[in-house]
């Protein structure tokens, strides 16, 4: 014997899992709009670490990212450049292949975009002492 809480309930979460027709299937202008700010986010503080790198090796600083710091002393700064512009490539690449599939992508190359950032802050920081 059900409660009316329960059918409610049953009948809520049925509706939620079930998938309606009327609802389309192109992401809304919101959506994208924010796809859109999260990529050339991602893309800018990209360029903007790039830059902040290029200015802290000229004045003689140490290299933050300890995955680049030995690309950097062994092949140059401009390998180091290259090998970050084609991860960067792979991972767009890779973006714009499944984020029709698996939307919670975007929330991955958001957490990128942040990292990115706290990664221009840090060269910043130091270009400042």
């Amino acid at each position: 014997m059900s409660l009316p809480g329960q059918i409610a309930l049953r009948s809520r979460l049925r509706a939620a899992f079930v998938p309606v027709a009327s609802v389309s299937v192109s992401p809304s202008r919101d959506v994208r709009l924010s796809q859109a700010i999260i990529l050339g986010a991602l893309i800018g503080f990209q360029a903007l670490d790039s830059l902040t790198t290029h200015l802290g090796l000229a004045l003689e600083h140490v290299e933050l990212n300890h995955l680049m710091a030995p690309v950097i002393v062994t092949r140059g700064e401009l390998v180091a450049y290259a090998l970050k512009g084609t991860a960067l490539a792979v991972l767009l690449a890779i973006l714009m292949l499944m984020h029709r599939r698996k939307p919670r992508v975007w929330q991955a190359y958001l957490v990128a975009g942040w990292l990115s950032a706290a990664a221009v802050v840090a060269n910043v920081v130091q270009l400042m002492l």
